[in-house]
């Protein structure tokens, strides 16, 4: 810049400072500055949210969940489907009722035979296996059995006993994020309708699922419209955002704005079944979350201890 130019701004600044409207302002805004900052650091007020870390991953919920036995193995989702999901902390599993351990046996070890009399004979002679079977020899038994099978043959044996118990066959889906105080994505509502489907039935039940209080969750009742055929999903989901469980999307958004909050978090609990029997499928979902509850609670953050140390 020139040194005439120099001049020129000079004066120009001079002439606005000169000005008590221009004073004024300009105090108004460092006041304001001034105040907000104060008051920020008084109120303890934090605008955004510091990190927490889960105590444990999701990859260590065991196995067996009180009646149900893992059939899948948890598998990394490729980079695109992860960046859209918006973190690296999730799982996705199969779950089979122990009571059904014997037709999901049968049917991965059916699935070599050549026609219906042989599979027939295969289920018969696995029933007999199991009849006076412990859970956990069971749980052994499947995991035998699934030992170098494809994720495609534990799929194809799954559909086989959901197409008798499609209640017994659960879904789980679990995804954590922190440090954010964004619209809540990726629910139900959206990505169903999304791909086809439409809420035919749409509740929010208090569900007991062990001690404390019963857990208000989202349920929907979800039918195909792409005229395709494909069957209805059941689907159930509940948050559990800083020490609280929210089964309303805009509540876990409320609550991550807290500015009195140092830390925010929140985890979604998603459940899958198919069929149209939404009563059984209610009453299996209840019964997993009963189960998977206390585990998924061992893998968040210890709300209490953060509240603690932010008070120091």
């Amino acid at each position: 810049m020139s040194s005439a130019a120099t001049s020129a701004t000079s004066d120009q600044v001079r002439q606005a400072l000169r000005q008590p409207a221009f004073v004024a302002v300009a105090g108004i805004l460092l006041l304001a500055a001034l105040g907000l900052n104060g008051v920020t650091q008084l109120g303890q007020l934090h605008f955004r949210k510091a990190p927490v870390a889960q105590r444990q991953s999701f990859a260590t919920l065991p196995r067996m969940l009180g009646n149900w036995i893992q059939i899948s193995e948890d598998e990394k989702l490729d980079k695109e489907t992860q960046d859209v999901l918006g973190t690296d902390k999730y799982i996705y599993r199969d779950y089979v009722n122990v009571t059904l351990a014997a037709d999901y046996i049968a049917a991965v070890r059916a699935g070599d035979a050549k026609n219906d009399a042989a599979r027939q004979e295969v289920v018969k002679a696995v029933k007999a296996e199991l009849i006076d079977k412990s859970t956990a020899e069971r749980l052994a038994a499947v995991i035998a059995v699934n030992k170098d099978k494809s994720f495609a043959d534990r799929r194809r044996a799954m559909a086989v006993v959901q197409a008798t118990h499609p209640e017994g066959v659960m879904n789980m889906g679990l995804t954590y994020y922190t440090g954010m105080v964004d619209t809540v994505a990726h629910i139900p509502d959206r990505c169903y309708i999304a791909d086809g489907y439409e809420p035919a039935d749409y509740t929010r039940p208090l569900w007991n699922v062990g001690t404390g209080q019963p857990l208000q969750v989202r349920y929907i009742n979800f039918e195909d419209q792409t005229g395709t055929g494909r069957v209805a999903k059941n689907v159930a989901y509940v948050f559990h955002v800083n020490g609280e469980y929210k089964d309303d999307p805009l509540d876990v958004r409320y609550t991550l704005q807290s500015l009195t909050q140092r830390y925010g978090y929140y985890a979604k609990i998603e459940l899958m079944t198919i069929g149209s029997q939404k009563d059984k499928s209610a009453a299996a979902m209840a019964d997993f979350l009963a189960a998977a509850k206390p585990a998924i609670e061992g893998c968040l953050p210890d709300w209490k201890a953060l509240l603690i140390q932010q008070k120091k």
